[in-house]
């Protein structure tokens, strides 16, 4: 092999490369710190942050989140957060610690939550406070919290805040956990006040009938309900405790045990998962339904899972005091043999056919009958929300554009519309007639060239969903009952809804 000759100008040229290599190495030396020479990597003291998109559940806006200290473990870092998943959780072994949340917009929170993780209670946080900000700088404290219990795992505690101001960034404070050696939390969630600031108020003077009461937040047509008793409270409470059987002489309706349980079946709740069966409960189908298109946190937020087959569902009582409803696993079957109650497309059992259940039982002690058949509208949404204000519009009483702006206004401002029509037969669409005494859930429409949709708690085609035009024939014949959200509007979805498209 031939090796090449260096000539003297080359030799000059590498002796001077290596003069200014020695003159730089004592300051690239300098530059490194101690933990890059050992190995061991990042500072944990610095923080750490996450970009968070448009569309999440549990915050506002898109926008960042940023923890204090960059010690989480693998697995359990700060996005894990703000997964919705309460089967995840955010690990930092520090019991006071700050999480920031940067918003991509400017929001008015008015609620917050924090779930438990799924085991170690000692290292639940015990002690916060929560803070608001404009600059990053200047910090507003919204709410504070001292020996705050979880119950349970995987709980979601929420609490409101009383506050009317827009903020960009937000900062839970950590002040102390409950002795462990580390804090975990599985999940944070921020609501936003809706800002839509439109409202109906001309039209319900003008035109609407009002529930409101001044002798409780239940509305009027809770003011003569029965008065419950220790035992019936108890009675409630209970999951082996099964309401009465109702029908045809009881004939027609047995309980039956049902061991598979689509709780979610669409990973959330939805409208698809309230199908009508046996029972004449259409309002309270109708409800449920809207209940799943505006809040399907909070109905996440008033199941709880028993791990044995059992339910307990939080309600409230005629006077507006939360209590605890059992269900069991057995629930009743119709003639057919299959499912009666409300439930899944697919007839399976879901979080609408336990709610229904638990209806059946509240009913029994505060009506003296556990038969829901017929219960109205304004009824079942104050016992599952503690509010039974409600305004409702006769059939006739508005305009198609009042008609419209009575839906589209109330649902943006987070409350339930349920409606029906006072005539059956008449076409609305290509797949729908109307049908007479009986409840729709009002659905935002998904263009411009319809009023709204409305959903038939029948399912079936479109999964019941109807479009509802301006021809002059139909809005005529549509009355509203439009109910106010109650502890709902803490689990809020944002004020961009959109038209309900079934994902299937």
């Amino acid at each position: 092999m031939k090796i090449p000759q260096i000539r003297c100008s080359d030799v000059n040229a590498v002796k001077r490369i290596i003069f200014l290599l020695v003159l730089l190495i004592p300051f690239c030396l300098a530059g490194c710190s101690s933990d890059d020479d050992e190995g061991e990597g990042p500072n944990e003291d610095a923080p750490v942050s996450y970009v968070l998109g448009s569309g999440n559940t549990n915050m506002p806006s898109s926008g960042t989140i940023i923890a204090q200290y960059a010690d989480a473990p693998v697995g359990s870092e700060i996005r894990r957060l703000v997964d919705d998943n309460a089967d995840t959780k955010y690990v930092t072994y520090h019991s006071s610690f700050n999480i920031t949340w940067n918003g991509n917009s400017s929001k008015a929170v008015t609620a917050y939550s924090l779930t438990s993780a799924a085991d170690t209670p000692e290292m639940d946080p015990k002690d916060w406070t929560l803070y608001g900000s404009n600059d990053n700088t200047t910090w507003t404290e919204l709410d504070a919290q001292t020996n705050q219990l979880f119950a349970a795992r995987k709980e979601e505690k929420s609490y409101e805040v009383d506050n009317a101001t827009s903020y960009r960034y937000y900062r839970l404070s950590v002040e102390a956990n409950n002795g462990g050696a580390a804090t975990q939390i599985a999940e944070w969630k921020l609501v936003a006040m809706r800002s839509y600031t439109e409202n109906i108020n001309d039209l319900i003077a003008s035109k609407g009938s009002s529930t409101f009461s001044a002798i409780t937040p239940m509305g009027r047509q809770h003011e003569n309900d029965r008065e419950a008793t220790a035992a019936d409270l108890e009675w409630l409470a209970d999951p082996a405790e099964e309401p009465e059987p109702f029908g045809d002489n009881g004939t027609k309706m047995a309980w039956n045990t049902f061991n598979v349980v689509s709780l979610y079946p669409n990973g959330n709740p939805t409208l698809s998962d309230v199908n009508q069966r046996w029972v004449g409960d259409c309002c309270a189908c109708a409800v449920f339904a809207s209940m799943a298109y505006l809040y399907p946190r909070f109905i996440k937020h008033i199941i709880k899972d028993n791990k044995d087959k059992t339910y307990t569902v939080t309600m409230y009582d005629p006077t507006g005091k939360q209590i605890p409803v059992g269900v069991s696993g057995d629930y009743f079957i119709g003639n057919s043999g299959d499912l009666g109650a409300l439930g899944g497309r697919n007839k399976e059992v879901t979080w609408a056919t336990i709610l229904e259940k638990a209806m059946m039982k509240w009913r029994q002690v505060y009506l003296g009958s556990s038969n829901v058949g017929g219960i109205g509208t304004e009824y079942v949404s104050a016992i599952f929300t503690g509010d039974g204000e409600s305004v409702g519009f006769g059939a006739g009483a508005l305009i198609a554009e009042d008609l419209q702006r009575a839906v589209e206004v109330s649902l943006k401002q987070g409350r339930l519309v349920i409606g029906g029509f006072t005539r059956s037969g008449e076409q609305v669409d290509e797949n729908w007639q109307t049908t007479s005494g009986h409840a729709f859930t009002f659905i935002l429409p998904d263009d411009d060239s319809h009023l709204f949709k409305m959903r038939n708690p029948w399912g079936g085609t479109t999964d019941g969903v109807m479009k509802v035009k301006n021809d002059n024939r139909i809005p005529p014949m549509i009355d509203l009952r439009i109910c106010a959200p109650g502890a709902a509007k803490n689990y809020g979805v944002g004020p961009d809804l959109g038209g309900y498209i079934p994902n299937f």
